[in-house]
């Protein structure tokens, strides 16, 4: 709604009926809208309370108590914390989770990318043909996949040793071995989620205006000039949202390691070791407290990486 004013200028005269905006108060604007909006609003509001504040509040509490689900819980201050910070058990999970996210991130996101660019090339049916193909894992329930890979791992029958046997090289205990399992755990993730870093980037190269490569082919650039110098800083975005979606991701990862334990603590993550810490160790204050110092790093990591980010693209 506006209101019809003279505004005064210089030498006394005026300028009529100018229109002036008139903000309505927050109040008025909730009296106005409709009983169905309010409803559904009301609806979503109680359900992100009851699954999201409700849970997080009754951890960050957690967090500070001792409590076994017998006893009545204790509070214990910031004593959870200080022993997280001298547990080493936490400290080999943390480098655990730590490795598993580096290899996965930058080898998943790199790997997206190259099948990106290579299905750029392609026009038509083929495109949408390939890109569903690769996409047939990130439908899949995760659990599907984990034991179809636990097949494929298996030490005798499994289809990874049957193919080293058929060359002639020696059989594997993937799962079984320390050194492997953890890696062997970390292809299984990458290849249930690659199918989300080839689509988001090739939306992103498809949006990279076809002029510019044009441009750049008359000055007598080839395809690898015109990708690190044309394609790679327009799809920036694209990348930073993968790379921060896949941090909090891969740190997130329970079920993976759940399903396919490697041998002692050589898969034991955070996220697995908050579990267990919870639900068999029946100490939820000290799981509440461990999840809530991933919370914090992960928030961390979150705001630098867009920070960082932010003030690349502004410079």
């Amino acid at each position: 709604m506006t209101t019809l004013q003279d505004h005064p200028v210089s030498g006394g005269q005026t300028l009529p009926h100018m229109p002036v905006a008139r903000r309505d108060s927050v109040w008025r604007r909730f009296r106005r809208a409709s009983p169905f909006a309010l409803i559904y609003s009301a609806a979503i509001l109680i359900f992100y309370t009851i699954i999201f504040i409700i849970p997080f509040g009754t951890g960050i509490w957690l967090a500070f108590q001792n409590w076994d689900f017998i006893t009545n819980p204790k509070f214990v201050g910031l004593r959870n914390f200080t022993k997280a910070f001298t547990d080493q058990y936490f400290w080999q999970a943390l480098e655990k989770t730590v490795l598993f996210s580096v290899v996965e991130i930058s080898l998943g996101l790199t790997i997206a990318l190259l099948f990106a660019l290579a299905l750029s090339q392609i026009l038509g049916k083929w495109q949408n043909f390939y890109l569903s193909v690769y996409y047939l894992p990130v439908i899949t329930p995760l659990v599907v996949s984990i034991y179809l890979w636990r097949w494929l791992y298996r030490p005798t029958g499994g289809a990874f040793n049957t193919l080293l046997s058929s060359v002639g090289l020696p059989e594997q205990p993937f799962l079984a071995s320390p050194q492997q399992a953890l890696w062997a755990i970390t292809l299984v993730v990458i290849w249930a989620h690659l199918g989300t870093g080839i689509v988001l980037f090739l939306a992103g190269i498809n949006d990279v205006p076809e002029s510019l490569f044009e441009a750049a082919r008359l000055d007598g650039a080839g395809f690898w000039q015109s990708f690190f110098k044309i394609t790679l800083p327009l799809i920036r975005p694209v990348l930073v949202y993968q790379m921060v979606v896949s941090v909090i991701g891969t740190v997130q990862m329970f079920e993976a390691f759940f399903l396919i334990p490697g041998p002692g603590f050589s898969t034991r993550t955070l996220a697995l070791y908050t579990y267990e810490l919870g639900f068999r160790a029946l100490n939820l204050g000290y799981g509440a407290a461990v999840s809530l110092i991933i919370f914090v790093m992960l928030l961390g990591a979150t705001v630098f990486q867009l920070r960082r980010w932010r003030i690349e693209w502004e410079h």
